[in-house]
């Protein structure tokens, strides 16, 4: 536990690979977490549950309650891949059992607790919406596209997203815990496919805008392409603003050196580090937080370490208190 940190209420907003990231080092750091995770995916094992069953895409989801998860061999379960067959290949069992208690319990919120309380989580997790969401998309050049699986594809510069159906109203426990928290933070991850869409269920805008407290923005490191190419971290709070508003009061960014062999894999696919345009920050109005972010285990990639990224989160809270 993070000296303070057990009275530290915590909301953090995200999905990918980024958000089960930051939990995983919040778990054990605060008093109180609440995870907000985007239900707009369409691509694999959730978008075929998606399609056939019409529940919200389970997958995002099931890993911030792994993240999460107090029976770490049940956990296991939930991560588990079917490899053969037609109908079972690719999907994740957690997937399908969130599924199932979604049926069961009447409604992907209350699966979704189900599943929590299976997993023994330490913490509450929830979907960004009542209902399953569509992404929108808007390019620079007016192109519109639907479904998050489409974004990457077209390597346009994206002006906005949204979502359908519009005004899906955030569950209520969403906007009760931003109003009980003392910090907020927005996950590093995909910008468009993943941080911001978790911002948009309705009511989460407007209590944001009450929100008295710091809303920390945990930028990313590098640029990914067809999404953030060209980015510095002031493009992405600026992108984050024109969704939400100008809520984000402090970005955290990584201090230190990145290996010339792996920055050379990232070339290689079209991704740069991102850059901490400090001026431009500082002209938004927000405050710049700089310290040493990664894992170090290059192998792997450009990896945010759960330990260090939940110490900043919790330092930079403590500190406006």
């Amino acid at each position: 536990m993070i000296r303070g940190g057990e009275n530290l209420r915590v909301v953090a907003f995200g999905g990918g690979t980024g958000l089960p990231v930051l939990l995983r080092g919040l778990r054990d750091a605060v008093g109180d977490l609440v995870a907000v995770v985007t239900v707009a995916d369409d691509g694999g094992s959730s978008g075929r549950l998606r399609q056939e069953l019409g529940v919200a895409p389970p997958g995002d989801v099931r890993n911030c309650l792994v993240a999460l998860a107090g029976r770490r061999r049940l956990a296991e379960v939930f991560n588990y891949r079917f490899e053969a067959g037609e109908e079972l290949r690719d999907h994740a069992v957690g997937n399908l059992i969130i599924a199932a208690l979604a049926d069961m319990a009447g409604g992907f919120c209350e699966g979704v607790e189900q599943a929590a309380r299976f997993l023994r989580v330490r913490g509450r997790v929830y979907p960004a919406s009542t209902e399953s969401l569509t992404l929108v998309v808007r390019y620079e050049d007016g192109t519109v596209v639907r479904g998050e699986s489409v974004v990457g594809r077209l390597g346009g510069r994206i002006e906005r997203v949204g979502v359908e159906p519009r005004g899906a109203p955030a569950p209520p426990a969403v906007l009760e815990a931003i109003e009980g928290a003392d910090v907020v933070v927005l996950s590093p991850g995909s910008l468009f496919t993943s941080t911001i869409p978790s911002l948009l269920g309705g009511g989460v805008r407007e209590a944001l805008a009450r929100f008295g407290g710091p809303v920390l923005y945990a930028a990313n490191v590098m640029t990914q392409p067809g999404e953030t190419s060209g980015f510095g971290a002031a493009d992405h709070v600026r992108a984050i603003s024109r969704h939400v508003g100008p809520v984000v009061t402090d970005v955290l960014v990584h201090r230190g050196r990145l290996p010339r062999a792996v920055l050379d894999r990232y070339a290689a696919k079209g991704a740069f580090p991102v850059e901490v345009d400090r001026g431009e920050l500082e002209r938004e109005g927000v405050r710049v937080r700089e310290a040493d972010l990664l894992s170090g285990r290059w192998e792997a990639g450009i990896r945010h370490d759960p330990e260090k990224l939940a110490r900043e989160v919790c330092e930079a809270a403590l500190v406006r208190l």
